[in-house]
């Protein structure tokens, strides 16, 4: 059975959290994200975001690779603009612990 990003100690929506170098935001793609959480995180970038007919959510900003995130997989935005669909491991191994709310919801 594969686990959600809930079960690996994910927030709820946008989250916070700092690499080494930088802080950077975080957005689980799950069955839940909703077209508001897309709207929130991705700004005007979302002019070039799509949903494919199997629910991937397609990533084709201009001057960059098409990137596709599947459910229960971590959309990482830099501070340079620049986006990378991830998984949890990646995440664990190179970022701190999510910036949460008392409700374990991501704040930013």
């Amino acid at each position: 059975m594969t686990k959600t990003l809930a079960d690996q100690g994910f927030p709820n929506g946008e989250f916070a959290a700092f690499s080494t170098a930088k802080m950077s935001f975080f957005l689980p793609y799950t069955e839940q994200t909703s077209p508001a959480d897309l709207n929130q995180f991705f700004g005007p970038d979302i002019l070039h975001i799509s949903i494919t007919n199997n629910h991937d959510l397609e990533i084709a900003l201009p001057d960059s690779e098409i990137q596709l995130a599947h459910y229960n997989q971590i959309i990482s935005k830099f501070t340079n603009g620049k986006y990378k669909v991830i998984d949890a491991d990646y995440y664990h191994n190179n970022f701190n612990a999510p910036i949460v709310d008392e409700h374990q919801h991501g704040i930013l």
